[in-house]
């Protein structure tokens, strides 16, 4: 979804990890209400998400859904062209949801340089880890 909005963009996957968190998470990034619940482990998401958004994306370069570019800016990632009617096809409410997300968050966050977009993400985490302090203080008094 992600590269398909973006087309005919490159994205590299640092940015499309932290695209992708930013898509499932988009409340907390003052956009559409969030795919994902809002849990206080959430941050640790990103680690994670490295490795599925590699598989997943050598998946889709086989499917020939992306390619791979190699040049002076690293290994970057593009959409093909067979791309959009393949995203066309997913009729669910979450693909059309995810969608909408997916667009929103490539207009929001899209076209900025790698440190601002890291500083949003930084200061989305910071709220993160006082919400899981201050639940992880509510359940201790009621214990």
């Amino acid at each position: 979804m992600l590269l398909t909005e973006a087309f005919p963009a490159h994205l590299d996957l640092n940015r499309l990890v932290l695209l992708d968190h930013s898509l499932l998470h988009s409340a907390d990034l003052g956009g559409p209400e969030s795919l994902h619940p809002p849990l206080p482990i959430r941050a640790g998401e990103l680690g994670v998400k490295r490795r599925t958004i590699e598989g997943g994306l050598e998946v889709m370069i086989r499917a020939g859904l992306a390619h791979m570019d190699v040049g002076a800016d690293g290994i970057q990632f593009r959409a093909s062209d067979d791309a959009e009617g393949f995203v066309s096809l997913l009729a669910t409410s979450y693909a059309g949801a995810l969608h909408e997300r997916a667009s929103w968050v490539v207009s929001r966050f899209g076209s900025l340089e790698e440190t601002a977009l890291r500083q949003e993400m930084r200061d989305v985490s910071a709220h993160w880890s006082e919400e899981f302090e201050q639940r992880d203080l509510t359940e201790e008094a009621n214990f």
